[in-house]
């Protein structure tokens, strides 16, 4: 049966003003047990700090038998039974101090359970107490000490969880009367609505409002709620767009979140990057993969193992951690889990109990939770990164990714230590050897002669020919002195930066001068070249010595009455030849002396560093032909 538009909005008044009264009634109670509630809390939470006070005075009046320290004990003692009794049954409290409350019992049964825990333990605690203020200094006293402090710990743990019940019960009665208060909200508008608008309003402004927070949500507002008003169907309607709203700004923040987290540990994953693999010490490059590896994944200990091929077994290389961290050096690689990590490309995460062979080398305490990452280069593994803690679930899901950036760095870094002391073992072999062949070249054929010459003048002496001993004498000492030009031209080529380029042509045309001076065979330098061959000061010194050292074997050995240098270029290849008419040998047989000779190995050697090749053409009573072949660059 329909009513006249007037009566009904009048009804509709009426039940509003009848809604918001019963609202401010609500609140006005919920105000006054929301007061109540928060007594009671922080009585329940002032039992905490009551075991706490009981606990420091029994352990101060046990120890040095206090006055003070018991009565305080005492005092704390009646104040916590009177609340307990208070709490549990209803009654009158001191709190504060100055004045006294008015507790109502509890009808909660999780809260009647958690005090009557509380009640429990309190009757053995209590009993202590009295043991402690009855008897000072007596042996019961003692063990009632200990045991107050063993007993502490739980007492405060039980009187946080009656606490903890009286917050939750609180909180659930702030939950029911926000519900009340909102359904009444709700009700008191829609019959405002309905009396304003009639029922066609009712539906098409709700309609309208929904469509437009549906735009606004089309268009990135997730800020603004829906408003929830209207009839049933369109109240629902509204909720579940706002729900919509919610969660998608949920999800929003969550990625914006998630996203500047990420950033944030790329930023750090990239400068632990950049300082491992600036580092080429491998030792100390061992230890700071470890603890970058530990700081940057929080762990409590962290483990860096190489993998020895023979046996394939895991050796620990690096820790950062305590000592009692690790129960052992060594694990075996290909067994269990273990395998499954360096078979694999990612960190695996495990836990107490599985896989524990991944990490074996750590104690187990320190395996409740860890992570291990392989360490890889390309296709070869050369050991594992494991990190590890104490506490069950301590890395989170992208810990895994981490671990497996930071293994994939760790071992580019050890990779390229790895290399880089290879060459440098190879650039100190390179100079002991460009050394050794100076030394040979230089010095070993200086002394050589020195050698041949103090033997001329003794035989000479012993002849009584003492005009040709002395002329050998005055030969003897220039080759003296120029062995100690050779030896300050050495040291000085360790010492200074290279002087620069001069042509090969003035060089070997000092080279060929300075053995004319000694009375030599006859030398005659050919220069087949239009312009000057520049070369490096270090390509200069090689073809010079291996020129030296072929003149050198044609005077001592070959006895040789003349030699011929001849230098030339055909396209992009110098071609030096040294021709010889002396009596020549068998370049395939060894030396009839038996000794170890050197010359030719040391040649072949300074004309690869040329990038060339050095050829040999002898045969007895035939004379020697040296041809030394190497590129240059661009012509002469």
């Amino acid at each position: 049966m329909l009513v006249s538009l007037r009566a009904r909005t009048g009804l509709l008044i009426l039940s509003f003003f009848l809604l918001l009264s019963a609202s401010v009634a609500a609140t006005l109670w919920a105000a006054e047990a929301q007061r109540q509630d928060a007594l009671v809390v922080n009585l329940a939470g002032r039992q905490r700090m009551l075991v706490q006070q009981m606990a420091c005075d029994a352990l101060q009046a046990g120890r040095d038998g206090d006055l003070d320290s018991r009565l305080s004990m005492q005092a704390a003692a009646r104040a916590f039974d009177e609340t307990l009794h208070a709490l549990v049954g209803g009654g009158l409290v001191t709190y504060p101090p100055d004045r006294t409350v008015i507790l109502s019992a509890t009808r909660d049964p999780d809260i009647l359970a958690a005090l009557a825990q509380v009640r429990e333990m309190w009757t053995t605690f209590s009993g202590h107490l009295d043991r402690i203020a009855a008897a000072p200094g007596s042996a019961g006293q003692a063990a009632a000490v200990q045991a107050i402090e063993e007993m502490a710990p739980g007492l405060v743990a039980r009187a946080d969880e009656a606490a903890r019940r009286y917050e939750t019960a609180a909180a659930h009665k702030l939950n029911r009367l926000r519900w009340v208060q909102a359904t009444f909200l709700a009700g008191a508008l829609s019959l405002l609505v309905v009396d304003l608008f009639l029922l066609h309003k009712l539906v098409v402004h709700p309609l309208q409002r929904l469509a437009s927070a549906a735009r606004r949500i089309g268009e990135g507002d997730l800020e603004t709620p829906v408003e929830l008003a209207g009839p049933r169907e369109v109240e629902c309607l509204a909720h579940s767009l706002d729900q919509m709203r919610a969660q998608l700004l949920a999800w929003t923040g969550e990625l914006e979140t998630r996203v500047a987290q990420r950033t944030r540990e790329l930023a750090a994953l990239q400068e632990v990057s950049r300082e491992i693999t600036s580092q080429l010490e491998i030792r100390h490059l061992l230890q700071s993969v470890t603890d970058k590896a530990r700081a940057l994944l929080a762990a409590d200990v962290a483990v860096l193992c190489l993998l020895e091929e023979p046996g394939h077994i895991l050796y620990s290389r690096a820790v950062s951690g305590p000592p009692e961290a690790l129960s052992g050096d060594h694990t075996s690689a290909w067994r269990g889990p273990a395998e499954r990590v360096l078979v694999g490309k990612r960190a695996l995460p495990c836990g107490a109990g599985e896989c524990e062979e991944c990490c074996g080398i750590l104690a187990a305490p320190f395996r409740q939770s860890h992570l291990v990452a392989p360490l890889r280069i390309g296709a070869r593994v050369i050991g594992s990164l494991c990190v590890g803690g104490t506490a069950a679930g301590q890395f989170p899901g992208e810990a895994v990714h981490l671990l497996t950036e930071l293994a994939n760095s760790a071992a580019i870094a050890l990779e390229n230590a790895r290399l880089y002391e290879q060459a440098e073992r190879v650039a100190a072999l390179e100079e002991r050897q460009r050394i050794a062949a100076d030394m040979h070249d230089g010095l070993a054929q200086t002394l050589s002669v020195v050698a041949l010459c103090a033997g001329q003048i003794t035989h000479l002496l012993d002849a009584g020919q003492a005009e040709l001993a002395g002329a050998q004498l005055r030969r003897l000492q220039a080759t003296a002195e120029r062995a100690w030009q050779e030896v300050r031209q050495v040291i000085a080529s360790l010492q200074q930066d290279p002087q620069p380029p001069q042509a090969l042509q003035e060089q070997l045309g000092r080279l060929v001068a300075d053995l004319g001076r000694g009375g030599e065979p006859g030398v005659d330098l050919i220069l087949a070249l239009q312009q000057p061959l520049l070369l490096s000061p270090d390509d200069s010194e090689q073809v010079l010595r291996v020129v030296g050292e072929a003149l050198h074997n044609a005077r001592r050995h070959g006895q040789a009455r003349h030699i011929v240098v001849r230098l030339e270029q055909r396209d992009s290849e110098a071609i030096l030849v040294v021709t010889d008419d002396g009596v020549g040998f068998d370049p395939a047989r060894s030396p009839a002396d038996g000794r170890q000779h050197f010359g030719l190995s040391i040649m072949r050697a300074r004309a690869a560093r040329l990038g060339g090749s050095l050829v040999v053409q002898s045969a007895p009573g035939q004379g020697t032909q040296v041809v030394l072949t190497w590129p240059v660059n661009g012509g002469s």
